[in-house]
C-alpha cells in the first residue's frame, strides 16, 4: 500500500461527505476487483484518492470515506506498529511433545520461531481466541502463555492493538552511557566522588608528563604489544590479583574490551565459542561482531557447572570458553576453588582453551586462584586498570602463553595499530609507584560503602551480591516482570539494567534486575535511587542473601 501523504491528524476526525451526484465506490467493492477505490468531487471530476483494503486499519493520515447521507469518524492507529502487524496474524505454533505444560510448550514455540527468524520484531501474533482455537487449548491457558512470553521479554502488548514480537535488541530505558539528569543504576560503573583520587592522581600524572624531556616520544606511535618497561609493569599488575606473568608472556591493550575482541578473533573457530549463560555483555558484542556463534553453558550460584561445560562441548564442538571466575558480571559470583579445578579437568577433556576475563577481579581482596594460575598452557587472561583505578586509564594486560605474542602483536596490530603512548605510561607510572593499589584500595572502600547503603534500604527485598562489588543481582519474584520495573524506574528517573542485556540465549532473558551501585555521583544520590527501587519492588521479601 502506498501510504497517503495527508497530514496525520493529531486526533480522532469526522469529515464530511462530499455532495455527489453518484455513490462513492466502497473500500469492499475496490478490495473485491483488486483496483483502488475511487471517487467523484460534486464537479464530477474523478479522484485517485485510495481507500483501505479490507480487514486493515487506515494509515496514518487517512479517512475512510463516506457517502452523501452520512459520516464515518476514524481515528488514527499509533504510527509506531509496523503496517505489516495490522493484518491477521498467520503463527502457528510447532509445539514439541513434553511432559510439561501446555502453556509453557507454546512461550518455548514462540522462542524457537524467534530465533529462528521465522518471526520478526513488530510480526503481530494471534489474539487469545484465535491461538486458543488453533491449538485446541483454553483460553486460560494461552492467557498464561502470553503472560509468560511477555515476562521473558519475547513479546509486548499494546492496549487496542493486540500482540507483537519484541525486538530483543532494543535499547529499552536504560542505555550504557551516564546520564545525569536522571540517577543511573544501569552501568558497571566505578564509583568515583568529588575531590575523587583517581582525578587528582591523574592531574598530577598529566602535569608531571608536561614536564619530561622525552615528551615527544611520548608523542608518536609505540610497538604494537606495547614496550618493554609497559609490559613488565602490566605483569606486575597481573600478579597482584594472583597472575603468574612474566614481561614475554603479556600483550598491552587498550582495556578489557579490546582483549576480549583480540582474543576471539585469534582462538575461536567457525563452530563458536563456549559462555556463561548470563555473562558480561561485551562478549556477546564481540562475537556477533565476528560472526561467531555462542554456545550459553548453564550457571549457578558458584558460576560455571563442569557437567553442563561438558554437556556444550560434545553438542557444539566449540573449543574456546570465556567467563568470568572471580567478580562475575552479572551475578557478581566468585567461584570457589574446587569448581575452577573441575572446569579445568573439563577444559583439558575436551582440549578447551579458557579467555578468563579478569577485569574485576582486582576488587576482591582475597579470591581463590585464578584459572591461568591452574593450567597456564590453555589459558589466555585478560586484566585492566579500568575498573579497579579511573575509567579514562583504558589500559588493559593480556597474560598468554608465551609462543602466542606474535600472533597477539598481529592482533593488535590490525585493530589499534598502537595504544596510546600517554595513558600507557600513565599506567606504567601508576604501577610501578603503587598510585594503582592505592586507587584499587580507595575503590574497595568505596564500593563496601555502598553495598552497606544497599543493604539497608533494600532490607526485605532478596538480591545476591559481595562487599566490594559495583552492583548487586536482583532476581525478581514472579509475579513481577523486571522490563516493567524497569518501566516504571524510568518514569520516575531512575535507571536500571535489565537482565536481557546479559543473556547469551535469546528468548530466555532472566526476569532479574542488576543493579549499579558505582555510576551514582554521591552516596545520597544513591540512596535516593535504591529507594524508588524498593518502594516499586513493593511487598517485603526474606532477607538479602549474600555471597562472601
Amino acid at each position: 500500500m502506498v501510504r497517503a501523504t495527508a497530514p496525520r491528524p493529531s486526533s480522532p476526525t469526522s469529515t464530511p461527505a462530499p455532495s455527489c451526484s453518484s455513490r462513492p465506490r466502497t473500500a469492499r467493492s475496490a478490495a473485491c476487483t483488486g483496483r483502488p477505490a475511487r471517487r467523484r468531487c460534486c464537479s464530477g471530476a474523478s479522484s485517485s484518492r485510495r481507500t483501505e483494503p479490507a480487514g486493515e486499519l487506515p494509515a496514518p493520515g487517512w479517512v475512510r470515506l463516506g457517502n452523501c447521507h452520512g459520516t464515518i469518524r476514524v481515528a488514527s492507529h499509533d504510527a509506531s506498529v509496523p503496517r505489516k502487524s495490522m493484518t491477521r496474524s498467520t503463527w502457528k505454533p510447532r509445539l514439541k511433545r513434553s511432559g510439561g505444560p501446555l502453556y509453557a510448550a507454546l512461550v518455548d514455540a514462540l522462542a524457537a520461531d524467534i530465533s529462528a527468524g521465522r518471526l520478526r520484531a513488530g510480526d503481530r501474533l494471534p489474539t487469545h481466541r484465535e491461538l486458543a482455537a488453533t491449538v485446541e487449548a483454553s483460553l486460560g491457558t494461552v492467557t498464561r502463555a502470553y503472560a509468560e512470553a511477555e515476562r521473558r521479554g519475547l513479546i509486548r502488548s499494546q492496549v487496542g492493538n493486540g500482540t507483537f514480537v519484541r525486538d530483543l535488541t532494543e535499547a529499552d530505558p536504560y542505555s550504557p552511557q551516564l546520564d545525569r539528569t536522571r540517577i543511573d543504576l544501569g552501568p558497571t560503573a566505578v564509583p568515583i566522588v568529588p575531590g575523587d583520587l583517581g582525578h587528582l592522581s591523574l592531574a598530577a600524572a598529566l602535569t608531571r608528563l608536561g614536564g619530561r624531556a622525552d615528551l615527544a616520544a611520548l608523542s608518536g606511535y609505540q610497538a604494537h604489544a606495547g614496550s618493554e618497561s609497559q609490559r613488565e609493569a602490566g605483569a606486575r599488575w597481573l600478579g597482584l590479583a594472583g597472575v603468574p606473568a612474566s614481561t614475554g608472556e603479556v600483550t598491552v591493550c587498550g582495556g578489557a574490551q579490546h582483549g576480549t575482541l583480540m582474543l576471539l578473533s585469534l582462538l575461536a573457530t567457525p563452530e563458536g565459542v563456549l559462555v556463561e549463560d548470563i555473562t558480561y555483555p561485551g562478549v556477546l558484542s564481540a562475537a556477533e561482531w565476528l560472526r561467531l556463534p555462542t554456545h550459553p553453558v548453564a550457571l549457578d550460584e558458584d558460576g560455571l557447572i563442569p557437567e553442563a561445560l561438558a554437556e556444550a562441548c560434545r553438542k557444539s564442538g566449540a573449543r574456546v570458553l570465556y567467563c568470568t571466575p572471580t567478580n562475575h558480571n552479572p551475578t557478581t559470583a566468585i567461584m570457589p576453588l574446587k569448581r575452577r579445578q573441575a572446569l579445568v579437568e573439563v577444559c583439558r577433556e575436551f582440549g578447551v582453551t579458557i579467555i578468563e576475563n579478569g577485569a574485576l577481579a582486582p576488587l576482591v581482596a582475597k579470591a581463590p586462584p585464578p584459572l591461568v594460575a591452574l593450567d597456564p598452557g590453555r589459558t589466555y587472561h585478560i586484566g585492566s586498570l579500568s575498573k579497579a583505578t579511573l575509567p579514562a586509564l583504558r589500559v588493559g594486560f593480556i597474560r598468554a602463553p608465551a609462543e602466542a605474542r606474535r600472533a597477539l602483536e598481529h592482533a593488535a596490530a590490525a585493530t589499534v595499530w598502537s595504544g596510546s603512548p600517554l595513558l600507557n605510561e600513565i599506567a606504567s607510572q601508576w604501577i610501578s609507584d603503587g598510585t594503582a593499589e592505592a586507587l584499587r584500595d580507595a575503590r574497595r572502600a568505596e564500593a563496601t560503602a555502598r553495598q552497606s547503603l544497599a543493604a539497608s534500604v533494600l532490607k526485605g527485598h532478596p538480591y545476591i551480591a559481595h562487599a566490594t562489588a559495583y552492583f548487586l543481582w536482583m532476581p525478581i519474584p514472579e509475579h513481577r516482570r523486571a522490563t516493567e520495573l524497569v518501566e516504571q524506574a524510568a518514569a520516575r528517573d531512575v535507571l536500571l539494567g535489565p537482565g536481557h542485556l546479559f543473556a547469551a540465549r535469546p528468548g530466555h532473558a532472566p526476569n532479574a534486575l542488576r543493579v549499579s551501585l558505582g555510576a551514582a555521583s554521591s552516596r545520597a544520590e544513591l540512596e535516593r535511587g535504591l529507594k524508588t527501587l524498593a518502594e516499586l519492588l513493593g511487598a517485603s521479601s526474606p532477607t538479602p542473601r549474600r555471597m562472601t
